[in-house]
């Protein structure tokens, strides 16, 4: 990055001034002569005429000064003009001659004098009016012109880049938007209408999007667009929109702010549609809550039992609660949880969950807790053993019910049929009490019985109980509640169902039904006793957590992710769906590393191998990419990216996705290929190479912009200020900028065939500019470069095609050294003159040379001594430097290469 000197700055600033300073002198003389011409020509003409014009001329003056010198100017001859118009009126009149009575003013003068006063102001603010106009319309012009060129090259890719852009957005469901926070100008894509469901046609503006956003969101979008337009900084944040059709639809908006060419703000940024996520999120979270509730208002746990590694593989919270440990203070210990269950107990429950492996069946074993401060629970354990492919059992998965309530309650029922001899009364005041919906049927089946909380559910007398209970059931669980019952009631053994059951006010809500047989001596059911207990929330829980779990599987096929989990420890996989589909097997297939590699290319496979074992010997997360050879023979490419955890037990757990990524990888070789098919054409011309070469460099001036425009933020972003830096950073920022922009201007003059450019120029600093802008090429060949540049005269010329000329002699220098290993590659370039002061610039290599026979013909188009050259670049120097008056040259050195050399004239002016 080059920067100014002070001392330079001043230099430059001073020139400036004093350039500026002779234009308004030399302004204000040409109002001081147009009025001495006037005068003098109203002297002539009064002589030879006898007429007084004296008026017309100095108005004519006045006229001439205000088109050629400006407003400023223009008055002053107003000025002088009425002076010599008052100084002609003083007698003796018609004469410039001595007067005695100058500064006498007649009355009779004063309407003449104001009147040309007057007109000659209006005529001077008309012409200088007419002047600003005529030269604005001639720029405006000319920058309409140079636009609908540039229109028109752009306009073929622009619609190609725009259907993809449009396409892709509507897919990701985001859309790209613009901001100039000075103008207020905003501009939408197509997917961002779609998103606020705003008309295309209408104009977008920040009251829309205000209008747009939800109630409860409006205040932080607007303190976010108010911060964003004062500090002009990027920006992130989500919130809701609130559609017309009252839904709800969430948003996650990104924006980076940039400076256009006038310094003022603007931000450009992306708005997606995330309210799928959002949703999924919610009822995902909202249903493990729901599920954790539920379990603590109904005493309920769910647990798993992983019977390889003989630990708990999954506990809810609710197994604390009920053992009486405290879930957020960290995972207890197997043992912490044997001690707490009754040593009377103990091996009886170990030996139902052993029996229940063994035998490969359901187990159902109720057991007592003694907890710290001596009270003692009932729990329920029931499970059922999960059977991999092979029939051996992997896991035991049940629940643990807190039935301490309910055993109390049995206990007191138990009580209450003890004393039912003595008291019916108390025997109904009982059941009546227990907080749940009692029932009794026949062996029949038909409710007889129901107490007092299931009369006042379902809205029931006890007279209508047998009739309408049956009612009381949804119409469509109905007929498999009946089904169930009446298998229950076939089995003779304690049995359960779900259906749900219409509440007095209508509402129908699900419910588990429990019924168990009471038996007589002879072993004969005489009766059913049952309990209704509420199970809506849960059934609502396990209805989301379902939904969330396809919402899920569903997200993953369409953005070609799939997800895995690897436990290095015992090697056990777990692949969703999308992983199985993207390696090609049938998810019945068990999931081990083994398939991962017999998938892999054979090319990628050691690599893949290796990434495998250094994350299981490392522990640390991985991020790999490789391809597949499918059955087929077809090559996928995918990313593997994961994430290094601990499970319940401290081992180390891999959880990550693997994205098919082979439509980006084709794109990518598609575009490489465009790119290397673009190279190609581009070096066909000597044109096409200066301009791929200067716009490279373009990314200089740009990065340095960067640079210094960060450096600008952290000065400012100290507890004190530094503004001097600051503003030293801002000024870098601002030269920079104008380096880039008159680097763009060549280039687009260039290429508009715009007329040869030809002002004066230091050819040293044209051969500074050149080396800058090789630098790559120089470095990506290992040449060397030694720069000898004398002091040299002025020249008239164009800096782009002289730029042109001597980048091809570097460029033809560097491929003639390409061959040349034994020696260093080293490229010479000096300056100086003649002995006519013309300005000479050399450049020698040291390369393979040029043959006797090809000198004279180096400079004739279409003549090349190269594989893969047209011959036209040296006919092109040759032309462009005898265009601007100059000869170009080639000579063979008396060791190896050549040197090609070339001289200008010096400026006019200069000599």
């Amino acid at each position: 990055m080059t920067r100014i000197q002070p001392t330079q700055f001043r230099n430059l600033a001073a020139r400036h001034f004093l350039g500026s300073a002779d234009h308004r002198i030399s302004s204000y003389v040409v109002a001081v002569l147009s009025v001495a011409v006037a005068i003098m020509a109203g002297e002539l003409v009064t002589s030879l005429l006898q007429a007084e014009p004296i008026a017309s001329l100095m108005l004519c003056a006045v006229i001439f000064t205000a088109w050629f010198a400006g407003f400023g100017p223009a008055l002053l001859a107003i000025a002088l003009a009425l002076l010599a118009f008052h100084y002609y009126l003083v007698p003796p009149i018609n004469s410039f001659t001595w007067k005695h009575s100058l500064f006498v003013l007649h009355v009779t003068e004063v309407p003449r004098l104001i009147l040309f006063s007057i007109t000659s102001f209006l005529v001077a603010c008309v012409i200088s009016s007419q002047k600003k106009t005529t030269e604005d319309l001639r720029r405006s012009g000319e920058d309409l012109q140079a636009a609908i060129e540039d229109q028109k090259r752009i306009e073929a890719a622009l619609m190609a880049s725009t259907m993809y852009l449009t396409e892709a957005q509507r897919l990701s469901r985001t859309g790209s938007f613009g901001w100039n926070v000075a103008s207020g100008e905003i501009f939408w894509s197509e997917e961002t209408f779609r998103i606020f469901q705003h008309d295309p046609a209408a104009k977008p503006t920040l009251e829309v999007i205000v209008q747009r956003t939800h109630p409860e969101d409006r205040v932080a979008v607007q303190k976010t667009i108010e911060h964003a337009s004062i500090d002009g900084k990027d920006f992130d944040h989500e919130y809701r929109l609130l559609m017309p059709d009252d839904s709800v639809r969430y948003v996650h908006v990104v924006a980076h702010a940039a400076r256009d060419a006038s310094g003022s703000t603007e931000f450009f940024g992306a708005v997606t549609d995330v309210t799928v996520a959002r949703e999924a999120e919610g009822k995902l979270r909202r249903s493990e809550a729901y599920l954790d509730e539920a379990q603590r208002l109904s005493h309920t746990s769910s647990w798993a039992w992983d019977v390889r590694r003989r630990e708990f593989a999954y506990r809810s919270p609710g197994v604390y609660h009920i053992f009486g440990f405290d879930p957020d203070k960290g995972p207890v210990s197997l043992q912490a949880f044997r001690d707490r269950i009754h040593p009377e107990d103990r091996g009886r429950n170990i030996e139902a969950a052993s029996r229940a492996i063994r035998e490969k069946e359901v187990f159902d074993v109720i057991f007592r807790i003694v907890l710290p401060d001596g009270s003692i629970k009932r729990v329920r354990s029931v499970g059922h053993t999960v059977i991999n492919s092979d029939g051996d059992v992997t896991e035991l998965i049940g629940t643990h019910v807190d039935v301490t309530e309910q055993f109390e309650a049995k206990e007191k029922l138990q009580r209450a049929f003890e004393e039912i001899q003595r008291s019916e009364d108390r025997i109904r005041l009982v059941i009546d009490t227990i907080p749940t919906l009692v029932w009794r049927a026949g062996v029949d089946g038909v409710p007889d019985f129901l107490n007092q909380p299931a009369l006042d559910y379902t809205g029931l007398t006890p007279d209508q109980a047998e009739a309408g209970w049956p009612r009381a059931f949804h119409p469509d669980d109905k007929k498999g509640m009946l089904v169930k019952w009446s298998a229950i009631r076939a089995s003779g053994m304690p049995g359960e169902l779900e259906a749900r059951l219409r509440r007095f006010d209508g509402e129908y809500r699900w419910f588990l039904f429990r019924g168990v047989p009471l038996r007589d001596e002879s072993g004969n059911i005489v009766k059913w006793y049952g309990s209704s207990t509420d199970i809506e929330d849960r059934k609502r829980t396990e209805n989301a957590l379902r939904q969330s779990e396809a919402y899920l599987a569903q997200a993953q096929r369409l953005s070609l992710t799939g997800t895995f989990g690897w436990r290095v420890a015992t090697g056990e996989n777990t692949w969703s769906a999308e992983t199985f589909r993207i390696f090609g097997y049938d998810e019945a297939s068990s999931a081990t590393v083994d398939m991962v590699l017999a998938r892999t290319h054979p090319e990628d496979r050691v690599a893949v191998r290796k990434a495998i074992n250094r994350a299981s010997t490392d522990q640390n997360d991985y991020d790999h990419a490789y391809r597949l050879m499918m059955p087929d023979g077809s090559v996928k490419h995918v990313r593997a990216v994961a994430r290094a955890t601990r499970d319940a037990s401290g081992g180390i757990e891999f959880v990550g996705a693997v994205t098919d990524v082979t439509a980006t990888k084709r794109a990518e070789e598609k575009l490489h290929k465009a790119q290397a098919e673009l190279a190609h054409v581009t070096r066909v011309t000597a044109l096409g190479e200066l301009t791929a070469s200067i716009a490279h460099e373009v990314n200089q001036p740009l990065a340095a912009v960067v640079a210094n425009a960060e450096a600008c933020l952290r000065w400012l972003d100290r507890a004190t200020p530094d503004l001097a830096a600051a503003r030293r950073s801002a000024e870098w920022v601002i030269n920079d900028a104008t380096r880039a922009s008159e680097v763009i201007r060549r280039v687009r003059a260039l290429a508009n065939k715009t007329d040869v450019e030809k002002v004066p120029l230091d050819l040293n600093d044209v051969v500074r500019d050149v080396m800058v802008l090789v630098q790559r090429e120089l470095a990506s060949h290992r040449v060397s470069v030694r720069m000898e540049l004398a002091p040299l005269p002025m020249i008239l010329g164009d800096r782009v095609q002289l730029q042109q000329v001597i980048i091809n002699l570097v460029m033809n220098g560097i491929e003639a050294m390409q061959p040349v290993t034994d020696r260093p590659r080293e490229l010479a370039v000096r300056s100086g003159q003649d002995e006519a002061r013309h300005a000479l610039v050399s450049v020698t290599d040291c390369g393979i040379g040029i043959a006797a026979d090809n000198a004279n013909r180096l400079f004739n188009a279409f003549f090349t001594t190269k594989s893969s050259g047209l011959g036209m670049g040296l006919s092109i120097c040759r032309s462009i430097v005898e265009a601007h008056g100059g000869r170009l040259m080639v000579s063979r050195n008396e060791g190896p290469g050549a040197t090609f050399q070339l001289a200008l004239p010096a400026h006019q002016e200069d000599a």
